[in-house]
């Protein structure tokens, strides 16, 4: 039961995300937003180490990134210790972006904690968490905290 009802919440807040996203008017999509979150939250990773940590394939990552690039929201530049690699920064236009976009997740959070208390929504984001320490590999991704690009209510898509 617990099972199901996780991947049940899961995949009606990624539809909920979607369209909410796509009824924004903000010209990004939600798989843009996913890339543009983890680009200001791993400043200066690589472009393959930020795919496998979206869990979408490198090529998919690129499009977004080329998209992103076009609006002026991330730059690639050279890793020193490897030129074949590309580091993904953010631009100062990318952090103005996120913060027009922070009224657009408040409301999708208040959405998703509607006729939940302050502690019930305390409990289950340490559930949460728990549940993804126990599942992933890299220490990053366990110790990542919103503060990385803010208050932002979805700073984990």
């Amino acid at each position: 039961m617990f099972g199901f009802l996780l991947t049940d919440t899961s995949r009606l807040f990624r539809q909920y995300f979607e369209r909410m996203v796509s009824e924004s008017g903000f010209g990004l999509t939600p798989g843009e937003i996913r890339a543009l979150t983890h680009v200001l939250r791993f400043r200066g990773s690589r472009q393959a180490l930020l795919a496998e940590r979206m869990g979408v394939e490198p090529m998919t990552l690129s499009a977004y990134l080329d998209r992103l690039e076009a609006r002026g929201l991330i730059k690639r530049m050279m890793d020193s210790s490897d030129r074949r690699a590309k580091l993904i920064e953010p631009t100062d236009a990318a952090f103005v972006m996120m913060s027009e976009l922070e009224p657009l997740f408040g409301r999708i959070l208040h959405q998703l904690m509607q006729g939940m208390s302050e502690d019930e929504t305390l409990a289950v984001t340490k559930g949460l968490e728990k549940l993804r320490a126990n599942l992933v590999s890299d220490p990053q991704l366990v110790c990542a905290s919103a503060s990385a690009i803010g208050n932002t209510p979805l700073a984990v898509l």
